[in-house]
């Protein structure tokens, strides 16, 4: 049935679905995605984690990076374009860093899920753990909130495909370097930082173009290094046809200037050379031949630095302090990273449905079928 509950959504989302949403049993959701995914492969364990990626996603209106693209990467699992089962092999390793792989078909969720495992197995020993996995990270919280379960602060770079020109220039040769950190708290829910160093990412770019609407001033600019606001100037349409995102024009780095860009280009260099793969320009999907991209997962114990529980007591101190600052006419509350989105998604649980455009319904209606669960939701 369409949904009429009011629109919630993390803070820096600009886009959204033009589609009506329908609601649906959040119980009939998780049995459907969660027998798809093992039905291409994945462990029942596995199968949970990835679910949980896609449907925290979904709870926070985040469609673009939500529900919709399961169906899709389950096809794809049976065809044998992905690998859910992929393992990781060490290539390169010492007491605290290590370099793995898991082949090109290697799920990279599941693959730096394996990595940032092998970080914190580090972290415990050692203090800090580095392990470069050879792979695009997809969407990193879930690798660093794997940390901070741990009692670990958590950091993950990742190498993307080219949709970022350098400062004066108007080809699109970098990145648009995602970073996610994740601090534990005590009374509080975690800090989680998980963005792109661009004013926008290409994620909500991409849908606003698909269904003809306009970017934000400031976000884009066109294939001649111009500001503009038609989604249509950042995305090449013959490939957008095809549902797969190559950059004609190029995202905004933060500020707009050259502090954003400098950040963008740090960490496409860093991801490029610590995981021993490709630079961002041969990670284009419409490369005859695409590149390897590589991500860092880091975990860092807090306790080599002081006591575990002193340090929780100061994140929320610290917290609280910036929380109970002064506000502006018309603010209600200060929020901290990770705040909203923690929120959304326990109130989204707590609700038992969840709603989403009507084509994500269709298509895990169409995965329940396959799956034998026809009528599920």
């Amino acid at each position: 049935m369409p949904d009429s509950k009011e629109k919630k959504r993390t803070y820096g989302q600009w886009w959204d679905t033009t589609e009506e949403e329908v609601t649906v049993p959040l119980d009939a959701v998780r049995r459907v995605v969660t027998a798809g995914l093992q039905a291409g492969g994945a462990s029942p364990d596995d199968a949970a984690y990835l679910m949980d990626i896609f449907l925290n996603k979904a709870l926070q209106g985040d469609h673009a990076r939500g529900l919709g693209r399961l169906p899709g990467l389950v096809s794809a699992a049976k065809r044998g374009s992905l690998d859910f089962k992929a393992k990781i092999r060490v290539l390169r390793e010492t007491t605290s860093t290590a370099l793995v792989a898991a082949g090109p078909k290697g799920f990279s969720p599941l693959v730096c899920r394996q990595a940032m495992a092998l970080a914190i197995g580090k972290a415990k020993e050692h203090g800090i753990g580095w392990v470069s996995a050879q792979t695009s990270g997809l969407i990193l919280t879930p690798h660093v909130r794997q940390a901070v379960d741990e009692g670990m602060v958590g950091m993950v770079f990742t190498q993307s495909f080219p949709t970022v020109a350098p400062l004066g220039g108007t080809t699109p040769l970098l990145g648009n370097a995602p970073i996610a950190f994740g601090i534990p708290a005590g009374d509080h829910d975690p800090v989680i930082l998980d963005m792109s160093v661009t004013e926008s990412s290409a994620s909500g770019v991409f849908l606003s173009a698909q269904q003809g609407q306009q970017s934000p001033e400031g976000a884009v600019l066109d294939e001649r290094g111009n500001p503009t606001t038609d989604a249509h100037e950042f995305v090449k349409l013959d490939w957008m046809e095809r549902g797969v995102m190559v950059a004609r024009g190029s995202l905004q780095p933060l500020g707009r200037g050259h502090k954003g860009y400098a950040m963008v280009f740090i960490v496409g260099l860093l991801t490029y050379l610590l995981s021993d793969t490709s630079p961002p320009w041969e990670l284009a999907p419409d490369l005859p031949r695409q590149g390897q991209g590589g991500t860092s997962l880091v975990a860092i114990d807090p306790g080599v630095f002081a006591p575990a529980d002193m340090l929780r007591g100061r994140v929320d101190q610290f917290i609280d302090t910036v929380k109970s600052a002064p506000k502006k006419a018309g603010v209600t509350e200060i929020l901290y990273p990770g705040e909203r989105s923690a929120k959304l998604q326990r109130e989204g649980k707590e609700s038992g449905t969840l709603s989403i455009p009507a084509s994500h319904y269709h298509g895990l209606v169409g995965l329940a079928t396959e799956v034998g669960m026809e009528g599920a939701l």
